[in-house]
């Protein structure tokens, strides 16, 4: 009986429900139900290009009237308007706003839709860590909206600054009206200048006020219009309003945070530290990806394979790292439902070999073998093209192709360079394999999302825009190889090129540039038949700037090669001087670099030969040089001897058949150099104009001399320096032999020993300038290899202290320590007063840190406020935590700076050798991560790697 009676309360309830949802619904199908929508309050309800209302609670709301089957019109107003509206019945739903006590005396709120999340963004310049620190600030908020509620009633004493709308806040900040303003958890990307505001008003400055719940309302009593709402959003599924709140938001409300997926056998862009942690390049570059967007995320483990399942069913957001989809020899035939959100990142493919194989010279030399490739690998079909007549082997892990390669079953393997170095060091075979020079290909790669989440990947695009590239290299320096490019490094020298120069250069394979064999140092063949020189440096600065591609072709001299320039037999050559009559068959680009003329003659003509002094003399100079006509035109006297190339003008001048050779410097210093000729000196002509050179290009490719323009442009004066100074070398040395001297003297007379002693008084003064610049090449040494402010050893002398310890310690089994120190609060007092006191602090901490070390030990600046200390010669780890101990007491001691007494502290890294690694770059890297551990666990402290 109880049971019967149970049932039947139950199924009146229902049949309750039933009318009252059949009577709610049948006095409001009959008419059109109208929502305010705000203006500018995207992504939520806002107005797009076209004029019309858009946002998530926008399509929340279609959907609604598709439920109730009712008509839905928004109307789109200022946020005042909205509320007003919405309060005296002339709108009879207001589409999404926060909840607020002020506002329930006012409005009944539906259910919440989701939580949101309400801060305060401030300028980057200003180094607040709480609001209550914003008292002496201006704060921009929007006029009614409910910041104001919130922040007048946790924060009065605030001062608040009241704006229209949304973007006249945003106009304000920027126009630095106020530090400071009130937002969501996101900075409206429809907002025009959005990257700009972003970037003054970085996500992870922003300081959280408030947390509540996101909901619609309706005018106060209006109670069967609030239950047909309720009613209408109880048929919307989790599954359809999960994809309403993706498509804006790029993530689900419910969870709130975007799940990155990443393939952890790929160091050293993506693997697990021995403590399970993510770790690698592409994990550090995600996590300041979510600094500058202010996106939750979390990293999860996963294969390639189970990737695409997990990204298509929604159990994961994005893999951080996946090879180019078009590896799959099907054009995405594998992987369809997947799409690249954008390129991250670009590493070169390289091919190793063993070293008990016959040395090839490059990855041509290796046709007809076996080469292994690992099966996950970008441009596998652009590999196939390489090597046609090749037997490719896929693995499908890296232990098997390396053992395959060390048994000499296969002749090498092709990875992308820094993966494939890593993991010959974990094998511990790194130097019994060798990278060929060439590189084979670029392996792009991506961040791949499902192609259901197309705001995702707007997110993604745009949080990329907003990380500053210095932080991106810096990441780089840290993870790769010292010999790495880095591909942000490339990037941000990258010229920037129009579509119409991208479209010329992407049906462009090869550009075809001429090579003068022997012209030493400006270009030449060396003995193992490579093209090095000069320009050849300055031509790879211009491919990595603009992706151009030059192939060499030789030739004995520089006439065969400028007719074939003028015939399109190839397409440019480089360190060519730009003449009229040059003008009517090729075109130029602009100039390069400079050199003067000089001219190589015997010394006993004299020193400082000017070019009149060989009017009625003969000169060598080599054919084609546009000199030729500058000289017959304004030196009619001199006579000329063409010669074929510079060995054969350089002999002209030894035997005596010409007065002198006139060649650039550079070429010209190389020759005296390489022959040690003493005999020979060399004048610069200084009344003829200095040399400039070009690129001189066919005629009919003028958009080639656009693209090297802009590449010629990005090169920098310390590219060109280091370059020159590679290059271009002038040794002096002098010196006479007494015995020859005496013997000289003895049988020619007192007059030859006159001229003698006038040879010796010439050559001392030559010995006190050969003297000083010694001195001078000294000190250069000195400043390569030591910091400028603090004179301590820098980055470039550890590394060799460091290997050269290394070497040491091995052989004697002795444990060595390599301590890396960072400042804790130094960038604090750098900010407040500036670098010039940064600088003073920075020289103390110098001279503490030596005090604190022996002698033997070496104390180094590694940047910024980073140092390294080097301890060598250790029993045990015990003598390196002493020493890390007695630093940490020395650093917390107060130092006397002009601006008075300063404290600050530090956080030290301890890697040891041989346990925590074999090589500078694994130490250094080991001890790095441990300082930054010390961080995270608090600062002022050491520790060492607990898996020793």
């Amino acid at each position: 009986m109880l049971r019967y009676y149970t049932f039947l309360c139950w199924l009146l309830l229902g049949l309750f429900i039933v009318k009252n949802e059949i009577v709610f619904a049948a006095s409001f199908n009959d008419r059109v139900i109208t929502i305010a929508v705000n203006k500018t309050s995207y992504p939520y309800h806002f107005q797009n290009n076209q004029g019309e209302a858009a946002g998530l609670t926008v399509d929340l709301w279609r959907m609604w009237g598709e439920k109730q089957q009712v008509d839905v019109v928004f109307r789109l107003m200022t946020w005042s308007e909205t509320l007003s509206q919405v309060d005296n019945g002339s709108i009879d739903i207001h589409g999404g706003l926060s909840k607020t006590r002020l506002r329930a005396k006012e409005y009944d709120f539906t259910s919440d839709f989701f939580q949101q999340k309400n801060y305060i963004y401030i300028h980057r310049d200003y180094h607040v860590r709480e609001i209550d620190s914003l008292k002496p600030f201006t704060i921009g908020v929007v006029r009614h909206s409910s910041y104001v509620d919130f922040i007048t009633e946790q924060y009065p004493e605030l001062v608040l600054k009241f704006y229209d709308n949304r973007f006249d806040v945003f106009n304000a900040a920027l126009k630095g009206e106020i530090a400071a303003f009130a937002n969501i958890d996101r900075i409206s990307n429809n907002y025009p200048k959005y990257r700009e505001l972003s970037q003054l008003f970085p996500a992870y400055k922003r300081l959280l006020f408030h947390q509540g719940g996101y909901a619609s309302a309706v005018k106060k009593g209006n109670s069967q219009l609030l239950n047909f709402i309720e009613q209408g959003m109880r048929k919307i599924s989790r599954e359809e309003r999960s994809g309403i709140e993706k498509k804006w938001l790029g993530i689900d409300k419910k969870t709130n945070n975007i799940v990155l997926l990443f393939s952890p056998e790929f160091a050293p862009f993506m693997t697990v530290s021995s403590s399970g942690e993510p770790q690698g390049l592409f994990i550090d570059m995600w996590r300041l990806w979510s600094e500058y967007t202010g996106q939750i995320i979390e990293f999860v483990p996963q294969s390639f394979e189970n990737a695409s399942e997990m990204l298509t069913s929604g159990g994961a957001d994005i893999h951080i790292g996946f090879p180019d989809l078009s590896f799959t020899r099907g054009n995405l035939t594998m992987y369809p439902e997947l799409r690249t959100a954008m390129q991250v990142y670009q590493a070169d493919i390289k091919c190793y070999v063993h070293i008990n194989n016959k040395r090839p010279a490059t990855s041509a030399d290796l046709a007809g073998k076996k080469l292994g490739v690992f099966q996950i690998i970008p441009n596998v079909e652009n590999i196939r093209l390489l090597f046609p007549e090749n037997e490719l082997t896929f693995y499908q892990d890296f232990k098997t192709m390396i053992q395959q390669a060390e048994k000499g079953e296969i002749d090498g393997i092709i990875g992308v360079k820094d993966i494939m170095e890593a993991r010959l060091q974990v094998a511990n075979v790194q130097h019994d394999f060798y990278a060929l020079p060439d590189s084979l290909l670029g392996a792009n790669i991506y961040a791949v999302t499902s192609k259901k989440n197309n705001r995702l990947i707007e997110i993604i695009k745009n949080g990329f825009e907003l990380i500053p590239e210095e932080e991106l290299i810096k990441l780089e320096r840290r993870w790769l190889n010292k010999d790495s490019k880095g591909y942000f490094k490339l990037n941000k020298q990258r010229a920037q090129l129009s579509k119409e120069e991208d479209s010329w250069l992407s049906q462009q394979n090869k550009i075809r540039m001429g090579i003068n064999k022997n012209w030493v140092p400006v270009e030449f063949i060396d003995e193992n038949g490579q093209v090095q020189g000069i320009n050849i440096d300055i031509n790879t600065l211009v491919e990595q700037r603009t992706g151009l591609n030059f192939t060499y072709e030789v030739f004995d001299n520089w006439q065969q090669m400028l007719e074939a320039l003028k015939q399109q037999k190839i397409d440019i050559v480089a360190s060519a001087t730009e003449t009229p009559e040059r003008r009517k068959h090729i075109i130029f680009t602009d100039s390069y670099w400079d050199m003067p003329w000089v001219i190589i003659h015997q010394k006993q003509q004299g020193e400082r030969q000017q070019i009149e002094d060989f009017y009625g003399r003969e000169l060598a100079i080599v054919k084609g040089y546009h000199l030729i006509e500058k000289i017959r035109k304004e030196h009619p006297t001199i006579s000329l001897r063409l010669v074929d190339n510079h060995e054969e003008g350089l002999l002209a001048v030894q035997n005596g058949i010409v007065d002198g050779f006139a060649e650039n410097i550079a070429s010209a210093s190389e020759l005296i150099r390489r022959d040690s000729l003493v005999t020979l000196s060399m004048s610069v002509l200084e009344d003829l104009n200095i040399d400039e050179n070009n690129y001189a290009i066919r005629k009919d490719w003028p958009i080639l001399r656009s693209i090297i323009n802009k590449g010629l442009a990005t090169i920098t004066p310390a590219e060109k320096k280091q370059i020159y100074e590679r290059w271009f070398e002038i040794n002096i040395e002098t010196g006479l032999d007494k015995s020859v001297v005496l013997r000289v003297s003895l049988q020619i007379g007192a007059i030859i020993v006159i001229v003698i002693i006038a040879f010796i008084l010439w050559n001392r003064r030559l010995y006190r300038e050969v003297k000083i610049r010694k001195a001078l090449e000294e000190k250069m040494k000195h400043m390569a290899t030591h910091d400028e402010l603090t004179d301590l050893p820098n980055r470039l002398l550890l590394k060799d202290r460091i290997n050269h310890g290394i070497n040491y310690h091995r052989r004697q089994d002795r444990t060595m320590a390599v301590l890396f120190i960072d400042l804790d609060g130094f960038k604090t007092i750098n900010d407040t007063h500036g670098h010039d006191v940064g600088d003073e602090l920075l020289i103390l901490v110098a001279d503490k840190l030596s005090g604190c070390v022996r002698k033997s030990d070496t104390v180094v600046r590694f940047g910024g406020d980073e140092f390294v200390l080097l301890l060598t010669g250790l029993h045990h780890k015990n003598e390196a935590a002493f020493i890390a101990e007695k630093v940490l007491k020395s650093v917390q001691q107060p130092f006397e700076l002009s601006v008075g007494e300063v404290r600050i502290g530090c956080s030290i890294g301890i890697a040891m050798f041989p346990t925590d690694g074999e090589s500078e770059s694994d130490l250094l890297k080991v001890a790095d991560t441990l300082m930054y551990r010390v961080k995270a666990a608090g600062k002022n402290h050491y520790i060492f790697n607990t898996d020793n």
